[in-house]
């Protein structure tokens, strides 16, 4: 499925939840009231929205919150997922808080493809201070849970404005000793906190001056717009993620759908499609597929961060 910029769409970034259990200044700084669970979609409703996707050629999927480990019988709705025929990619994005050896063993046995863990610095204070919780070593731990489970483990960093060398250094060497990726997301202006914060050209420049040579790497790795290298003596990668500072939507592959059923083709604009209403109406599956499709198309060319942020909450729209 092309947009109308010739653009594959082949990745769909699902929320399943609304809730979480943190409440980062960034994302989620206020508690809100919850949705009613009749209002979020049902597993087997996503399933049927996913199912329409592959049939349009999107194959590649994520699974997001809120948190998805708050929402009960996740890891069996991943591995159903999974084995829709078509599915070539599932992998979950999470703050780790939530993880036990036993949730992690059943993820490897759905066929999860990959983990991505939230973790934006490792000093314990600084930790609570940014999510309003005291997670940090019990993130610490279950990074290495899921590493040794073998999974494909990657860390997400979003960079704050107060983001110290000592902080991206640190978080840098948690790739040294593993096969492990380490990315630095730069923070998009959204809803009440409509900030950015440094560059990903910042970090390079930290790491450059203490010594770390980057080495682009050749090989594509996992579904997104991340650019990664290698460094030097290290057996995992450092990637970034520059959505402001090296603008990728020429390349976006992705649409989003929230926890209710609003499929986004762009995270900056308000504009999507209500695939509930369709789902509770009684709309067949080449009508859900039709719909899909033309949203996919009226994709629009790119973000417009540089013209001001968006009034949207990344908590609202699933990461």
């Amino acid at each position: 499925m092309k947009d109308r910029f010739g653009r594959m769409i082949d990745y769909m970034r699902i929320s399943i939840t609304d809730r979480c259990n943190l409440h980062c200044s960034y994302c989620r700084p206020e508690i809100p009231e919850h949705l009613d669970q009749s209002e979020l979609l049902s597993y087997g409703e996503i399933l049927r929205v996913c199912r329409a996707a592959v049939r349009l050629g999107i194959t590649k999927f994520k699974i997001t919150g809120g948190e998805p480990f708050v929402r009960n019988g996740v890891t069996g709705f991943i591995g159903k997922l999974a084995s829709v025929c078509g599915v070539t990619s599932v992998t979950v994005t999470t703050n780790a808080t939530l993880l036990t050896p036993d949730v992690v063993t059943e993820l490897k046995k759905s066929g999860l493809d990959g983990i991505n863990i939230s973790l934006d610095t490792i000093n314990p204070d600084k930790y609570c201070m940014i999510t309003g919780a005291d997670y940090s070593n019990k993130v610490m731990e279950n990074i290495d849970l899921c590493y040794r489970a073998g999974l494909n483990v990657k860390i997400n960093t979003v960079m704050l404005n107060d983001l110290s060398e000592y902080e991206i250094l640190t978080l840098a060497k948690l790739a040294e000793n593993r096969d492990i990726s380490v990315r630095f997301i730069e923070k998009m202006p959204m809803g009440a906190t409509g900030d950015t914060g440094p560059s990903g050209q910042y970090v390079k420049d930290v790491l450059a001056g203490h010594g770390i040579k980057l080495i682009p790497e050749t090989e594509r790795i996992g579904n997104g717009p991340a650019v990664y290298f290698r460094p030097e003596g290290y057996k995992g990668h450092i990637g970034f993620i520059e959505a402001i500072h090296g603008k990728f939507c020429s390349s976006c592959n992705r649409i989003r759908m929230t926890s209710t059923g609003f499929v986004k083709p762009c995270l900056y604009y308000p504009d999507g499609l209500d695939i509930r209403r369709l789902l509770r109406n009684g709309a067949d599956d080449k009508e859900i597929s039709e719909k899909l499709r033309d949203i996919i198309y009226m994709k629009p060319g790119s973000h417009n961060f540089e013209g001001g942020p968006s009034s949207e909450n990344m908590s609202t729209i699933g990461g």
